[in-house]
């Protein structure tokens, strides 16, 4: 029994030298946990960013220059141009399943490809307003109250009815589009020019579509043939 109470007792012993000769050595090593005093001038810390990450604090990049009017004045242009674009997503789509006529195969597969460029260029105007400190609004409560564009029939489309339909459509988002890049290419040229580029797509677009009532010399190319003998009506014609 006394020959168990020594070992006890050593082993008690030896427990406690360990844990001075521990906290002796971590007395020594230099302190980097963000949250204690003394980081690098300069650097932010914990305490100034309100993160307990080692990590940059992450503010957002408030990229138009001239004040928090004209950020407002992108994020606007960002948005607007986003609704519109997740209306086209549904209305492509909608008739890419729909379409009936002569042309119904051709135009399911143009529709296709206007429905993944279109998407593509949403989800840039979505990131933009991120990029600039804003969030973005995908709902479709949005996209209904806030679009402002006529809504696609339902039911079975007619060919020359899409084509007439996304005439329209594609000509007043691209009007639209290039009124915002004016309003914001002084105080944001980075988001001017992604509108841009997402205009130049909506013009080959609209262009696509009108290609096939455009007059030839040989053909009035009226659409007379697809719309039980009458011409398609369009603006200016």
């Amino acid at each position: 029994m006394k020959h168990l109470n020594i070992v006890s007792v050593l082993l008690l012993t030896t427990a406690l030298m360990s844990g001075v000769q521990a906290q002796g050595a971590a007395s020594q090593i230099p302190a980097t946990n963000v949250n204690t005093p003394g980081a690098t001038p300069g650097q932010p810390t914990a305490q100034s960013t309100g993160t307990t990450s080692p990590l940059p604090y992450n503010t957002p990049s408030r990229l138009p220059s001239a004040g928090t009017d004209d950020l407002k004045q992108s994020v606007a242009a960002l948005q607007n141009t986003l609704t519109e674009l997740q209306a086209l997503q549904l209305q492509t789509k909608q008739a890419h399943w729909n379409v009936s006529g002569t042309l119904w195969y051709t135009l399911h597969g143009l529709l296709q490809e206007h429905y993944e460029g279109i998407s593509a260029d949403a989800d840039m105007a979505a990131e933009r307003m991120l990029a600039v400190g804003a969030s973005s609004d995908g709902r479709a409560i949005t996209i209904v109250a806030s679009s402002r564009l006529p809504e696609i029939p339902g039911g079975f489309l007619d060919d020359s009815q899409v084509i007439q339909f996304f005439i329209y459509q594609y000509e007043t988002v691209g009007q639209r589009i290039h009124q915002r890049i004016n309003d914001v290419e002084k105080v944001d040229p980075s988001t001017a020019n992604l509108l841009q580029g997402i205009e130049t797509n909506i013009e080959k677009y609209q262009w696509q579509f009108r290609a096939f009532l455009q007059s030839t010399p040989r053909d009035p190319n009226t659409g007379f043939d697809l719309n039980n003998g009458n011409a398609v009506p369009l603006r200016g014609k």
